[in-house]
């Protein structure tokens, strides 16, 4: 692992909306539901401005109506801590991303997929074994073949709570998923943003 440069929690919350505003068919039309709530308006996503402290508390209010983010609602980000995570964009090996875990919450599909292991190998291997039938699988696998055929995704972003020994997927499961089942297209340094803190021990996904 190498470090690229610092990031931010604001620039960490404009990526995960961004990338999963980008997959609207699984989360848009919850999210625009979370901007007319908020009454933001899209383009804080589709245009992001993090030097703008206004965009950024935008964006921040509807991460915690959309994922529970530093809210006091159940969802995905409940437990995440809100505050004292250092941000910074690292390059990592196809190796070193492929060690990434994924959701650790029980029932989970990436649980599923993964038979509890957290592994994307291990999914990606009962995949292509045809262990499982889920429609998440035609998805992975057609990631897999845009992959090959020279498709550039976003960074996935990973958190830690041991300074990036363990290292677990905040957003980016699908992308990593896809990357286990075509390795060779992952490049050689990959770059992704990483959160450290021990406090991230406590969210209840890690």
């Amino acid at each position: 692992m190498r470090l690229l440069r610092p990031s931010s929690e604001a620039e960490m919350i404009a990526e995960f909306l961004g990338q999963e505003y980008a997959s609207h068919d699984r989360y848009g039309a919850h999210i625009d539901e979370c901007l007319v709530q908020e009454v933001v308006a899209v383009r804080r996503i589709t245009e992001p401005d993090i030097g703008d402290p206004d965009a950024n508390a935008d964006r921040r209010r509807v991460l915690a109506r959309y994922r529970g983010y530093d809210a006091d609602r159940e969802s995905y980000l409940t437990d995440f801590p809100g505050a004292g995570v250092a941000w910074n964009w690292v390059a990592l090996t196809p190796a070193e991303l492929l060690e990434s875990k994924t959701n650790g919450y029980p029932g989970s599909e990436w649980m599923d997929l993964s038979q509890d292991t957290r592994d994307p190998r291990i999914a990606a291997e009962r995949i292509m074994a045809g262990q499982v039938a889920c429609p998440l699988v035609q998805t992975l696998i057609g990631l897999a073949t845009r992959l090959r055929n020279g498709l550039a995704v976003p960074p996935p972003i990973l958190v830690s709570a041991d300074a990036g020994q363990t290292r677990v997927t905040l957003e980016g499961h699908t992308r990593i998923t896809a990357y286990a089942l075509a390795p060779e297209t992952i490049p050689d340094d990959i770059n992704v943003i990483l959160g450290t803190s021990p406090a991230i021990a406590n969210w209840d996904e890690y």
